[in-house]
């Protein structure tokens, strides 16, 4: 209709008016009453100026219908997630935003489901290295490593230190002194400062991880999602092994070789509350605040089962109940990354750690497009581990047997 009229360079008879106005939906007045009002003004229902008012009157009728069809299904787009993270057992996170695309991921699992992928087609390109999960979930994946790192999950949230360069270095007051009580009218001394400072430099972990286009189709599970959190936990647990153990030839130097070290004597070969009742006097006579104990597997079990002399009575409470859980307080969080016969009692408020890089899963569905498997990428850029002062980490080794 609107291209005979443009044709014959007229505007429109009454009857194809009618069919114009018959066309638009009854919720749609605001575009009913700017057509009626195009026909009954100045140009009048015949001429071309009419049909084009009602030309732009239309299209902005289609636009507004678009618009109501989109928010329709971002609206049944966020019940399917929801939906899905309800089966899958993973908690929804939600991420704010302002922007359209933004929106669309105020609910979403660990991983996109294959919906959202489809979303995030402009956010990543195949060259770049596939379709990325959005750097507003990054955040989200430190808080999954540190409650999988027996290391970060100690630590408060203050001290994980994030920077962005390939370098931090963080100020260290090393000497105070000077203070002192003061006559009437004498002289204030002076004080000295000594300061350094304690350097973290970036280090890279990765990995990659292939499944076939057929696995993710065919999976009973969720693999998407059970492939991210394998890469999280595998991340998490290669941290943790150097913030422990880490030497000087490692990129993470761990706490043991920062710490102070105390050796029991011959015959001492099971570390007792009491030893850990003489770690913490040690940090508390540098006025350090002892927050942690981390054992070894051995150790921990030595813990639980030690009983009160001649009793019989657990030290650490009923097997029924939480037996050397804690000790006056202080968690005891046991980790396998610990030598045997070893444990540690910390003031984590003195320990720091470095992130370059929260942790991040990329996707790319056509890395191996010859053989159409999808990739998974996990890298994170940590920083090491810093302690204020060595007495902050008081390591207790049993003697050998």
């Amino acid at each position: 209709m609107f291209e005979t009229a443009e044709a014959e360079e007229r505007g429109f008879n009454a009857r194809e008016i009618a069919a114009v106005i018959n066309s638009i939906p009854a919720e749609e007045r605001m575009a009913r009453t700017e057509v009626l009002a195009a026909v009954n003004g100045e140009h009048g229902s015949t001429s071309a100026e009419t049909r084009e008012a009602i030309a732009s009157t239309l299209k902005a009728m289609e636009m507004r219908v678009a618009d109501a069809r989109e928010d329709r299904g971002r609206s049944d787009w966020e019940s399917e997630v929801r939906a899905l993270t309800e089966r899958s057992g993973i908690a929804a996170l939600p991420v704010s935003g302002t922007g359209f695309r933004e929106e669309l991921t105020e609910w979403r699992a660990l991983m996109p489901s294959l919906n959202e992928y489809r979303a995030l087609i402009s956010e990543g390109t195949p060259s770049a290295g596939g379709y990325t999960v959005p750097e507003q979930m990054s955040g989200k994946y430190l808080d999954v490593l540190k409650t999988k790192s027996t290391f970060l999950r100690a630590l408060p949230a203050e001290n994980i230190l994030n920077f962005e360069s390939d370098e931090l270095q963080v100020p260290q007051l090393t000497v105070s002194s000077g203070e002192d009580y003061v006559n009437e009218g004498a002289a204030i001394p002076e004080g000295t400062m000594t300061w350094s400072s304690i350097k973290f430099a970036a280090k890279k972990i990765g990995r990659v991880q292939w499944a076939s286009s057929e696995i993710l189709e065919d999976s009973a599970i969720d693999l998407r999602n059970s492939i991210a959190a394998n890469l999280l936990r595998d991340a998490s647990l290669k941290f943790d092994a150097d913030a422990f153990v880490g030497s000087g030839v490692n990129p993470v130097k761990g706490i043991i070789t920062q710490g102070t070290t105390t050796t029991l004597g011959a015959g001492k070969v099971t570390i007792t509350f009491d030893d850990l009742a003489d770690a913490v006097a040690r940090i508390e006579s540098m006025n350090g605040t002892p927050s942690v104990v981390w054992a070894s597997v051995d150790m921990a079990a030595a813990l639980r089962k030690e009983k009160a002399a001649g009793s019989g009575v657990y030290q650490g409470g009923s097997p029924t109940d939480t037996p050397a859980s804690t000790a006056w307080g202080l968690p005891i969080l046991p980790s396998a990354f610990l030598a045997p016969k070893t444990v540690i009692v910390a003031d984590t408020s003195r320990l720091y750690v470095g992130v370059r890089r929260n942790a991040t899963v990329k996707v790319s569905e056509d890395a191996r497009f010859d053989s159409v498997q999808v990739g998974f990428k996990l890298t994170m850029r940590i920083a090491g581990v810093g302690l204020a002062e060595a007495s902050s980490v008081q390591i207790v080794k049993a003697a050998a047997s």
